[in-house]
């Protein structure tokens, strides 16, 4: 069973020893929206709330000699982060022959490394986050392996394939460009497709304009707008790509805006062509420079849940396009 869920406890470590995101019901969680803190609840039907599983409880199997994982971050803990880093955040954990997730998320140092005393960083319960945790099957994680590069500790008994992909030298003179901005499906250990895409730097610039024109489809846009280089909706002769300027989640907490909501994600506005995508990276002018990604799904049902939150949006029509 599919489920969108909001809260900050979604990784699980399963009864059967597998690296998976899936709860004690043995549902999938792959999608967690707009997090302010474990406090919150909220009470759109379409979303659920759980407290099965915590986050923390992964980072006990970070240890052992089988267990493999991969983390990469724009706003490293404990670090300043150089401004040639993508604006990218996630950690990708599994365990050989066997699955793993993909926690692609937007929140700032976080995880702190193997420090389970400052795991959580206290500035993640300011604003609204956003996560997306899939578990896959351990091969196609040579293909997520492809798409960033990472910071990593990969076992030395890992495929040589696996330890492969993860490996570049960051000096000279930068890390390995990702592929053109394209949908690259990745299957589910649950038989789900999702899409993964990546923009390099300044070509490709704006990741939502190349989703939208992956999707061939107009796009609601949210990401975080608190920063003077927020670039306006834009719009050509083909597809338009909307800033959303408020989102409802129900009564409770009720609306958020720009001042308070760090999360990124788009949602198509066609209702033919039903995507809803993850990302980190936000619609401004100096992250057009920076890399990015997102993790995409194509399913009708969730588009429907994510469109009806959109409360306002900025009209392409009343600002010069970008």
């Amino acid at each position: 069973m599919w489920r969108l869920v909001l809260t900050v406890s979604l990784l699980c470590w399963s009864s059967e020893g597998k690296v998976t995101c899936k709860n004690n019901m043995n549902d999938e969680l792959y999608c967690v929206l707009s997090v302010v803190s474990i406090r919150c609840r909220f009470e759109d039907p379409g979303i659920q709330w759980t407290t099965d599983c915590f986050i923390l409880s992964v980072l006990h199997h970070l240890k052992p000699n089988n267990f493999g994982f991969i983390s990469y971050s724009d706003q490293p803990p404990g670090s300043n982060a150089a401004c040639t880093f993508g604006h990218s955040k996630g950690v990708v954990m599994m365990e050989k022959d066997k699955t793993g997730l993909w926690l692609l998320h937007s929140t700032p140092q976080f995880p702190f490394r193997r420090d389970q005393n400052r795991f959580w960083p206290k500035s993640g319960n300011k604003n609204a986050q956003t996560f997306i945790c899939v578990t896959f099957p351990y091969d196609q994680f040579k293909l997520i392996g492809t798409t960033f590069p990472f910071e990593h500790d990969v076992p030395e008994d890992f495929h040589k394939e696996l330890q492969d992909t993860v490996k570049w030298e960051p000096s000279p003179p930068s890390p390995p460009s990702p592929p053109p901005p394209v949908l690259k499906p990745l299957t589910s250990d649950g038989g789900q497709t999702f899409y993964s895409i990546a923009k390099n730097v300044v070509k490709e610039g704006d990741l939502y304009v190349s989703i939208a024109k992956s999707v061939k489809s107009d796009l609601n846009v949210q990401t975080w707008q608190c920063n003077k280089d927020q670039v306006a909706s834009y719009c050509d002769d083909t597809y338009k790509v909307y800033n959303v300027r408020s989102v409802k989640t129900g009564s409770t907490p009720g609306n958020w805006k720009c001042g308070n909501d760090h999360s990124k994600w788009c949602v198509t506005t066609d209702e033919t062509k039903p995507w809803t995508c993850i990302a980190d990276v936000n619609r401004a002018s100096t992250q057009f420079k920076r890399r990015g990604g997102a993790l995409c799904i194509n399913d009708k049902e969730i588009m429907n849940i994510f469109k009806k939150i959109v409360e306002k949006r900025e009209d392409y029509k009343s600002y010069k396009t970008v």
